[in-house]
């Protein structure tokens, strides 16, 4: 059990118990603290809601982490390196290749358990809430379905993890997709994103209350053949939301055939580019960039030369 004794400064008041024991002991997660902390003001139990207030005196207590690997068995599979620095590393997540276990892939043989194999305990405390259960997702900061290859960033430890979350609003990511039909030069598509009533392993754009805005932007870089190449910008990031949007206005992903498109050798969907804040110095910006397989560009615009 981890205990600490907080007398809390002016500078730290006013800020939720929880969130502040997150940051000043990062060897414990925040989501940690929610969910195992208990918390004492002045000897009297509080939520970990409270705020603080300057001059008080906190104790605080939490069950120490539980192995990450728990539950998860490593795998050696040969990750692509695209980036790495002891705090963090960008790799790219080859298509067809689920990130984690789940209900539709019962498998030890995922992006995490590789990164379990490869890094072991270098990795952040991260978990799904899940049925009442808590999941191990290790590293990962964010995701790509199964069906999409291209950048994937993992944190190495909590603060590196923490500050990336907090600061990902500023984070900019581009994909490419080919897509049936000729769409509009650019584009805009709005349309908050629910989980298909109708087939449980589907998205779909709704107006229903619990649904979530979701923006995506599109440049029609060619077309060739009734398919062509878009550059597609997120600044919301909802489970399927490139897909979903673009099904929704009639530019269904190739090979995507779950949202409407044809069958084909793979679905057309890379992560190409990830600009986020540099968790060292948060003003300062890195980019992450990955190759667009020149299969895009062959179904799409000709060639690979056409890039633009």
């Amino acid at each position: 059990m981890f205990k600490k004794t907080i007398k809390i400064t002016p500078e730290e008041a006013g800020v939720r118990i929880d969130k502040l024991c997150g940051q000043l002991f990062s060897q414990l997660s925040r989501s940690r603290w929610q969910n195992y902390g208990k918390f004492y003001c002045n000897s009297i139990a509080k939520t970990n809601k409270t705020r603080t207030q300057s001059g008080d005196v906190w104790n605080v207590e939490c069950e120490e982490e539980s192995p990450i690997s728990e539950n998860l068995v490593p795998w050696n599979y040969p990750l692509i390196i695209l980036k790495e620095t002891e705090n963090w590393v960008a790799i790219e997540k080859p298509v067809g290749l689920s990130v984690h276990p789940s209900s539709s892939e019962n498998s030890q043989k995922t992006i995490i358990n590789a990164l379990l194999y490869h890094f072991g305990k270098n990795l952040s405390e991260n978990f799904d809430e899940i049925e009442g259960k808590r999941i191990p997702r290790p590293g990962l900061v964010h995701r790509l379905d199964k069906v999409t290859s291209g950048i994937l960033l993992i944190a190495k430890n909590n603060k590196t993890h923490r500050t990336l979350q907090e600061n990902w609003n500023q984070t900019k990511k581009t994909y490419c997709a080919v897509v049936h039909g000729t769409p509009p030069k650019k584009g805009k598509i709005e349309g908050a994103i629910f989980r298909d009533p109708k087939n449980r392993k589907k998205m779909t754009v709704s107006k229903h209350e619990k649904s979530k805005e979701a923006i995506t932007f599109f440049e029609n870089l060619g077309t060739k053949k009734n398919f062509s190449l878009l550059k597609i910008n997120i600044p919301t990031g909802r489970t399927h939301q490139i897909r979903v949007h673009l099904s929704a206005i009639g530019f269904p992903i190739l090979g995507d055939i779950l949202y409407g498109g044809d069958t084909s050798e793979r679905v057309f969907l890379h992560a190409e580019t990830l600009i986020f804040p540099d968790p060292q110095n948060p003003q300062h910006f890195i980019k992450i960039e990955s190759a667009v397989p020149d299969i895009f560009y062959q179904k799409s615009i000709c060639k690979a030369d056409d890039k633009s």
